[in-house]
């Protein structure tokens, strides 16, 4: 245990995707977990395209689709009649993953805790964490297991433990918002049903909502707004699942062979600060809310992939510790809109009155109009998170008409080319751990001197027309014989584009003067320069 090592508590899918971006950019993580072994109940199911995107550069994606089923659209339907109501594909958003994937929360779990053991971290089970002090150089805490107390000294502190977080309680903060709202049942069953397995669908019902998420297989998560039960039940009976079924889902969906049966309550609230010193909050730990929409693990993923590229930096003294400010500036507005967006939804989806009826309408027009319901989807997926307003987006001299600007995720263009004519994805260059700089410039100074100033903080790929243009190394050049990335990012035939390890854009400059990514890592970022080795 070092005072460069960080702990990340909880093992869920938020701490060990945090852990394991910690560790491909080069820092140590430790990971503890106060259950002996993974949850086997399905929990969170659904990882949405942002999510996708960034779970991209962990190079699990290929595992996580084995064990997953993707969901292609997402539909409304009558639990009365059976009829369809609405329709949303999910294949015109703007991502390279246009679907849900459907994934049990355990086999989420096992694929990252497999690559986190490729990467060397250790993941400790049957371990809690007890106490923790702090200081101007590292937290010491205090951690229990069937052994005994032991103590540890860390750099950092990450608390990635869920909604009844015992980070955030030994913090001494607090969850602030709505503790009392919805009920819902929910079931991890097998189902029979002539639906095709590829959508997410509601049920619309006058004693509430139903909802059906596929799984692999014939599994399936269901889930139903419900009244409050008797006090001190924790759990629906086998009965009364298979009955809400029957009467909420218009008799298209038997059930049968159940995994979990849960009751719970919906809580909608957050923490006023992401970061306390050297401890730092994510997922659950620092917001909860409605299950409806599939957001959060999906908003506690980007908290992850958002943290630990900056928390990489500082813990291996490569940067100022002031950088890990920017997550609370940037993750917690977002937070706060997830929180307040899905407190709406819940309110009326759970709604059989007016509201319910202007529900119905906005249902009928999502699912009948393509321009609304692509947005529905978009948004649902994500994929309109950005930050734009943060101090860690800059815009650099000339500023060209495009559609991607500093602060959003990094455009995905088609048409960018190897030069052995294969094509290539800015996803794929991301799996490189570190920041990338996509260059345009003929001046062969320029590049060498941006690779210099960068250094083994990631790389530089120059972008040329033609190979015939290419220089330098070929896996640092890519060709764009139609101009893709200067419609996508507004380059002009001299400047760079800087993405960050979570796939955001950090840096746009035109021209591609090398003291602009300097004072860009400079004093944007607080890094400290090293040359390239």
């Amino acid at each position: 245990m070092l005072e460069t090592e960080v702990l990340v508590v909880g093992a869920g899918p938020v701490g060990l995707a945090t852990a394991c971006q910690l560790a491909r950019l080069g820092a140590r993580a430790h990971v503890i977990d106060a259950l002996t072994q993974r949850t086997t109940q399905s929990r969170a199911v659904g990882i949405q395209a942002r999510s996708l995107e960034m779970l991209a550069s962990l190079d699990v994606l290929l595992r996580l689709e084995q064990h997953g089923r993707r969901m292609r659209a997402l539909e409304v339907i009558s639990g009365r009649t059976g009829s369809t109501r609405a329709h949303i594909d999910l294949g015109r958003i703007p991502s390279r993953h246009p679907y849900v994937l459907d994934v049990a929360q355990p086999d989420t779990e096992a694929v990252l805790e497999e690559r986190a053991a490729e990467l060397g971290v250790v993941v400790e089970r049957g371990v809690e964490l007890t106490a923790l002090v702090q200081d101007d150089q590292g937290v010491d805490v205090t951690m229990r297991s069937a052994a005994g107390d032991r103590v540890g000294r860390f750099g950092w502190v990450v608390g990635a433990d869920g909604a009844h977080s015992a980070t955030r309680h030994l913090l001494g903060t607090h969850l602030e918002g709505v503790f009392q709202g919805h009920h819902f049942a929910m079931a991890d069953v097998h189902v029979d049903t002539s639906l095709p397995p590829d959508a997410i669908r509601s049920f619309l019902h006058p004693d509430g909502m139903g909802f059906l998420f596929p799984m692999a297989g014939t599994r399936a998560r269901i889930m139903f707004f419900v009244d409050a039960p008797p006090p001190g039940v924790k759990e629906p009976t086998w009965e009364q699942i298979r009955a809400l079924a029957d009467e909420r889902m218009g008799g298209l969906v038997r059930v049968h062979d159940p995994y979990w049966l849960t009751y719970f309550e919906v809580h909608h609230a957050q923490v006023p600060h992401y970061r306390h010193g050297r401890v730092l909050l994510a997922g659950d730990a620092a917001h909860v809310h409605s299950p409806i929409g599939a957001q959060g693990m999906n908003t506690g993923i980007q908290d992850a992939a958002n943290l630990a590229w900056k928390l990489a930096l500082v813990a291996q003294g490569r940067a100022d510790a002031a950088l890990l400010d920017s997550y609370q500036n940037e993750r917690h507005p977002i937070g706060a809109s997830v929180v307040r967006n899905t407190a709406r939804f819940t309110a009326v989806g759970g709604s059989s009155d007016i509201p319910g009826a202007l529900r119905d309408v906005a249902l009928f027009l999502a699912g009948h109009l393509q321009p609304i319901g692509k947005r529905v989807a978009t948004n649902v997926a994500e994929l309109t998170v950005g930050y734009r307003n943060s101090a860690l987006s800059v815009q650099h001299g000339a500023h060209r008409r495009a559609p991607a600007r500093a602060g959003d995720h990094a455009p995905d263009p088609v048409g960018l080319l190897r030069l052995d004519s294969t094509p290539v994805s800015i996803e794929e260059l991301l799996i490189q751990p570190g920041m990338l700089v996509l260059l345009r410039t003929e001046d062969a100074e320029t590049g060498r001197a941006l690779r210099q100033i960068l250094g083994d903080l990631g790389r530089v790929v120059q972008i040329v027309n033609t190979t015939d243009s290419a220089v330098g190394e070929p896996r640092d050049c890519l060709v764009d014989p139609d101009d893709a990335i200067g419609r996508e990012y507004g380059l002009g035939p001299d400047g760079l584009a800087l993405i960050r390890p979570d796939g955001y854009i950090g840096l746009i400059a035109n021209p591609a003067d090398p003291q602009a990514l300097r004072h860009y890592l400079r004093d944007t970022l607080g890094v400290v320069e090293r040359a390239a080795v």
